[in-house]
């Protein structure tokens, strides 16, 4: 599965999030609210994908049986939302995504956590990582592959859709 149809899904979820959940947005301060909802869309969109037999979780921090932690620092780390396959190895390691309202301008920290998440001599070998800046009227994704951010999109929804 190539970076765009790793995207698509993801993408698909958040369009759908703010369509339907303006409300959320009217509020400042309520990240893990939408990340719950977006998790929801997304997990529906999974179950018509090739990734139907991966799971989707949030605030996940397990290594197997262990904590997950930051590569360089032992740090334990819960990344927002990941697709895989729980306790098969890092080869099912799909995509790790970390979220931040326009509010929260403490952005440095889930960058490094996805920049060590994919990098490919890492523990955690993820394929993707999404960095995603949900803005009143749009997102804002930075993408990571082999510990490196790769590029950067702006999408806009206007009126809620």
């Amino acid at each position: 599965m190539d970076c765009y149809e790793l995207q698509k899904p993801l993408k698909d979820a958040i369009a759908e999030f703010y369509e339907k959940e303006r409300e959320l947005l009217k509020h400042k301060g309520i990240e893990q609210a939408m990340v719950f909802r977006i998790g929801i869309y997304l997990n529906e969109l999974l179950k018509k994908t090739s990734l139907k037999d991966h799971s989707l979780d949030c605030e996940y921090n397990k290594k197997g049986k262990d904590p997950k932690t930051e590569i360089d620092d032992g740090t334990a780390i819960r990344p927002d939302m990941l697709i895989h396959k729980r306790g098969s190895g890092r080869d099912n390691n799909i995509l790790a995504i970390e979220f931040k309202g326009w509010w929260n301008t403490n952005r440095s920290k889930d960058i490094e956590k996805l920049k060590n998440l994919t990098k490919p001599n890492g523990g955690y070998k993820y394929k993707l990582g999404v960095f995603v800046v949900l803005e009143e009227r749009s997102a804002e994704y930075s993408f990571f592959k082999g510990g490196k951010k790769i590029g950067m999109e702006r999408v806009c929804y206007r009126n809620g859709t």
